[in-house]
């Protein structure tokens, strides 16, 4: 007797040869065989199995129809089911799709500016050259297998931002996060809508043991980052937890008060990275904690990742905006202090 995924396959197997056998969204929920395997998947006995049947499905369909079938497994993650089931299908069709996809993106280039780096101005000559070099009656296929690549970032962004371990896994796919940098973010030839926000979600950082060290009172302390957007959103948090501490941590400067997703923010203090100090003095005033950049790749010291909170006026200089607010529902960003730094480790983390 058919299953409901059993129809499922059957109707989503058949062969996509024209664009006119493409799906929208709305077409593609629309389907009775579509509906009857979602609603059979919101019963708990049914869900973890039709994920895993899901999972090795979606490499065998065309991508039209893989990046809409992933997007109704994602609603399910959503709705609770476990988001490790699908993860390494989807991350491999990221994978696989956007490699397909590079050579036609690149960062567009003034062709009358002589100070443009050679190697930019080829890749974005070589680019358009690629896609002109692609016939009419396949570009169907390479605009499809696009969109199909937007499509597929809301149902990764759910597994991403619900499993520490799923996103462990994207950050350390060396090669994925190389195609990845460039085509979300300096991809004017064949652009894509929603894939940025799969950039910021490789730049979140999850660290059980970030130290703070306070070079002037001689204190300082470990905390547990958790989803947090880079650099500038930790310093924002930080800051609110040296106030919540700051007798303790004898800080003379007033810390001013701040909401931890507040759009706008400054620095209380100059935020170094850990190589500012040698030997107790500060050798290197400029080496700045990278605010942009994510924070576990700030340096570290004995293991653990280390920033520095020097009271001077020049932190007052620094700010920034737009950094501060969660990407996704499931994301809850947030600073825990877990202890006070002694003495020692104090003078060990600036030695």
């Amino acid at each position: 007797m058919p299953t409901p995924f059993a129809d499922l396959a059957s109707v989503l197997s058949v062969p996509v040869q024209s664009a006119d056998d493409l799906d929208t969204l709305e077409q593609f929920f629309d389907h009775a065989e579509v509906r009857a395997f979602y609603a059979q998947s919101q019963d708990p006995a049914y869900t973890s199995a039709n994920l895993l049947a899901c999972a090795t499905l979606l490499p065998e369909l065309h991508p039209n129809r893989a990046s809409a079938l992933a997007l109704l497994c994602g609603s399910m993650v959503e709705d609770g089911a476990d988001p490790a089931i699908l993860f390494d299908s989807l991350h491999a069709l990221l994978r696989q799709w956007l490699r397909t996809l590079r050579p036609y993106c690149a960062q567009e280039v003034d062709e009358d500016d002589e100070e443009v780096d050679q190697a930019d101005r080829k890749a974005w000559v070589d680019a358009q050259a690629e896609l002109a070099a692609v016939p009419l009656d396949t570009r169907w296929e390479v605009e499809s297998l696009q969109q199909a690549v937007d499509v597929l970032v809301l149902p990764m962004m759910a597994m991403l931002m619900r499993s520490q371990r799923n996103h462990e896994s994207f950050i350390a796919d060396t090669s994925l996060m190389a195609l990845l940098h460039p085509m979300a973010t300096t991809n004017d030839s064949f652009p894509f809508e929603e894939l940025h926000f799969l950039w910021l979600a490789s730049q979140i950082s999850y660290v059980d043991e970030l130290v703070v060290v306070l070079p002037t009172s001689k204190t300082g302390f470990v905390a547990r980052a958790h989803g947090v957007n880079n650099s500038f959103h930790a310093f924002t948090l930080l800051q609110i937890l040296i106030g919540e501490h700051a007798q303790a941590l004898q800080v003379k400067r007033d810390i001013a008060a701040r909401q931890p997703d507040m759009d706008r923010d400054s620095a209380d203090f100059q935020w170094l990275q850990a190589g500012a100090y040698t030997n107790g003095e500060l050798t290197q005033p400029m080496l700045w904690a990278w605010g942009e950049a994510a924070l576990r790749h700030n340096m570290a010291r004995h293991g653990r990742p280390v920033l520095i909170a020097l009271e001077t006026d020049e932190g007052t200089k620094r700010n920034w905006s737009g950094f501060n607010g969660a990407i996704h529902d499931a994301q809850a960003p947030s600073m825990t202090f877990k202890r006070y730094l002694t003495t020692e480790e104090v003078a060990s983390y600036l030695a």
